[in-house]
């Protein structure tokens, strides 16, 4: 448990975590965070349509499953196929321009080397081409599963939803 000093001197319990109220260690804030950081890179990747660096992000057999927002069997085997997916639906030949990702909502559980997370997310994605002047807008859930790597925590499990859609689904739809 962390415990802060108010302005009035009195100590605050500002800390912890579940349902016994324990305190986490350091390592699990350590962990904690460094995964929020892998959602915020994936943010700015996509954002930026620098696909090809999502070996950042994910690991290079992750497993993709899109089936509730794409329709039944729609499954990424691994980070190669996730991004030509990218490339195609969101990249410079599609009818998607620029995009603003957002993440939030974050509930991250570590157990060692692997952990779980769901995470909500907004995007929003400007059509160019002939959907020029349209505005398609998600919001969501990403619930992954995270491995520890050499390289730090990657995603290597990702089931995707969609929770509400605003805009022709056009815009990213390559």
């Amino acid at each position: 448990m962390i415990h802060v000093a108010n302005r009035s001197g009195h100590r605050a319990d500002i800390l912890r975590s579940r349902e016994e109220g324990e305190g986490m260690s350091l390592q699990e804030l350590i962990d904690k965070d460094a995964i929020e950081q892998v959602y915020v890179r994936y943010c700015e990747i996509v954002d930026s349509k620098s696909f090809d660096r999502m070996d950042e992000v994910f690991t290079e057999d992750c497993v993709g499953d899109y089936s509730q927002a794409l329709g039944p069997g729609v499954i990424s085997p691994n980070r190669a196929s996730l991004i030509a997916s990218m490339h195609a639906n969101l990249g410079p030949q599609s009818s998607c321009g620029t995009t603003h990702h957002n993440v939030l909502n974050f509930r991250i559980g570590v157990d060692g080397d692997e952990a779980r997370a769901k995470v909500h997310y907004y995007a929003v994605h400007r059509g160019r081409g002939a959907q020029e002047g349209a505005l398609y807008s998600m919001w969501g859930q990403y619930a992954d599963e995270l491995r520890r790597t050499p390289a730090g925590w990657r995603v290597a499990r990702r089931v995707y939803t969609v929770a509400l859609t605003e805009g022709p689904a056009a815009v990213v739809a390559g």
